[in-house]
């Protein structure tokens, strides 16, 4: 039973490895797609401010338009950002849950695998105490009277 249990760690021991290997590469693409919603949202705020700085000056009315059709566009890839930071996030979420399975069944087996070790020294523990007890009454009867 312990060869079993050995091959079955060790094979979730890959798998362990695999999941947080998946779970890292989720965190960093969330993080990469948090840093660049950031950085659209910070050039959107940066247009804005240049539309509204020259809309003091005044603007034609091509150059308006030119000016709303980029914030416009701005907008539509910032929703399509976050959409994809929202699937990000899910996908962080089923990578950490697969992680903590594995992690789990992996931990319930090297526990078990602990308890059957300590099992089998108990057991030769006892079988060593057997052996003495049976020595010690074959030289008591052995003893001249």
């Amino acid at each position: 039973m312990s060869r079993a249990l050995n091959l079955l760690l060790e094979q979730l021991d890959g798998e362990e490895r695999r999941a947080a290997a998946e779970l890292n590469v989720a965190q960093l693409q969330l993080q990469q797609m948090e840093q660049q919603l950031e950085t659209l949202s910070q050039y959107q705020r940066q247009y804005v401010q240049t539309f509204q700085q020259r809309g003091r000056s005044g603007l034609e009315a091509h150059q308006f338009g030119h000016f709303r059709g980029f914030i416009d566009k701005l907008e539509v890839a910032q929703q399509q950002q976050q959409e994809g930071l929202q699937q990000a996030r899910e996908q962080l979420g089923k990578s950490r849950d697969a992680w903590l399975a594995v992690r789990a069944r992996k931990q319930a087996i090297a526990k078990l695998m602990e308890r059957e070790a300590e099992r089998k020294k108990q057991e030769a523990a006892r079988q060593e105490q057997k052996m003495l007890d049976n020595l010690a009454i074959y030289r008591y009867h052995r003893k001249p009277l």
